[in-house]
């Protein structure tokens, strides 16, 4: 039996959600296009400088959208990085594009500028970043190339919600963005996403493909006196349940990133120690990103020590673990092209998240830390 019962992420709950679930009951009307998802696209609106926002189901949803809208054409590459979940990359496989990794930066997950530089050829339809954690990839450098070459940015902000870059929100950058709201993130409704349009050409199609080709919005805002099919799509919208659970996470938004943000500040102070003796790195902050953080993570240098810690802290009941397993390395993707990206292959193996959530407290979060120096004492 475990000493403790630490888990790694814990959604916060909120005053609100049995009150907003019991009208969305009550109501009959449980389907996407409801009260509630006009309410969080609003309030995502207003947040994201007036953006055109669709609630999905999933931010995988909001993704295979993106795909959609970027016409991929047969011969069309997607620059993305290696070290991030698959479903920044399913998507475009899906459409038919060809994909090229780039590596990851030194000194941080986020992926490195100068490697999908040195990808970039006539074929590149888009580039895709990750901000890994809630921290911003250089946008500004990336910007500047995207509109240099004409090429479609992309952000999967799925951990970015809160985060900026040199003062402009994760999310508007981009001509396209997606926000995840999975349990694992800071705003969270069982699973959840949006789509962020932030280039007007994509507007009116991303609507038709929300309602599965058809321009049932348009009907509904009484902008046409029928609907009907008019271009592929899917069923992509958030249910009235989920998009009620997350209205009321976005009541306490600031709440909930506050105490996320104190939390982390603490790890930061606890293990100082540590990294001031080479047994740890703690996560590095640019100074062009106000950062947000969806999780905690700790780089072990010497590559033995993240399995062995990790090990130790889940025995003890605190749970840890590793992250992305690299794209470029997967049985799918090694029968295409064989590549090496060793800064990515570096995260994959020497990269530990610890637990944080608005309820881990601090005599918790003493556990775990003083855990992780007892590991080391002997070191």
């Amino acid at each position: 039996m475990s000493l403790y019962d630490i888990p790694l992420c814990k959604p916060y709950q909120t005053t609100h959600e049995i009150k907003f679930l019991k009208e969305v009951l009550d109501s009959g009307k449980l389907s996407s296009s409801g009260k509630f998802s006009q309410l969080c696209e609003s309030f995502f609106e207003n947040y994201f400088n007036g953006s055109r926002c669709l609630m999905t189901h999933t931010c995988t949803d909001a993704l295979e959208m993106v795909a959609l809208l970027l016409d991929i054409q047969e011969g069309d590459e997607i620059i993305l990085p290696s070290y991030t979940f698959v479903s920044t990359a399913n998507p475009f496989v899906m459409q038919g594009a060809t994909l090229r990794f780039a590596d990851s930066r030194v000194d941080h997950p986020n992926v490195d500028v100068a490697s999908i530089m040195n990808l970039i050829n006539d074929k590149t339809k888009a580039i895709v970043v990750v901000h890994y954690a809630g921290m911003a990839v250089d946008m500004d450098a990336l910007k500047a190339i995207c509109n240099a070459k004409e090429i479609l940015l992309i952000e999967d902000a799925a951990q970015a919600f809160g985060s900026s870059n040199n003062g402009q929100k994760l999310g508007t950058i981009g001509d396209l963005a997606c926000f995840s709201f999975h349990d694992t993130k800071p705003i969270s409704c069982g699973e959840g996403g949006l789509l962020v349009i932030n280039h007007p050409i994509f507007r009116k199609r991303a609507e038709l493909l929300l309602e599965k080709g058809t321009n049932r919005l348009a009907f509904k805002k009484g902008m046409a006196i029928s609907y009907d099919w008019q271009d592929v799509g899917s069923s992509f919208g958030a249910s009235q349940l989920q998009a009620a659970v997350l209205y009321s996470q976005l009541q306490e938004m600031d709440i909930i990133l506050e105490r996320r943000k104190s939390i982390y500040e603490l790890y930061e102070n606890q293990l100082a120690e540590l990294q001031l003796k080479g047994y740890i790195r703690i996560p590095k902050i640019f100074d062009f990103c106000s950062f947000k953080s969806v999780s905690f993570f700790i780089e072990l240098p010497k590559r033995k020590h993240r399995n062995l810690l990790m090990q130790y802290l889940n025995q003890l009941g605190i749970q840890a673990g590793f992250h992305y397993l690299c794209l470029h390395k997967s049985p799918f993707y090694r029968r295409i092209e064989f590549i090496e990206l060793p800064n990515a292959m570096y995260w994959q193996e020497h990269l530990l998240r610890l637990p944080l959530y608005p309820d881990l407290n601090a005599s918790q979060l003493l556990i775990i830390t003083n855990a992780i120096k007892a590991y080391f004492i002997n070191e």
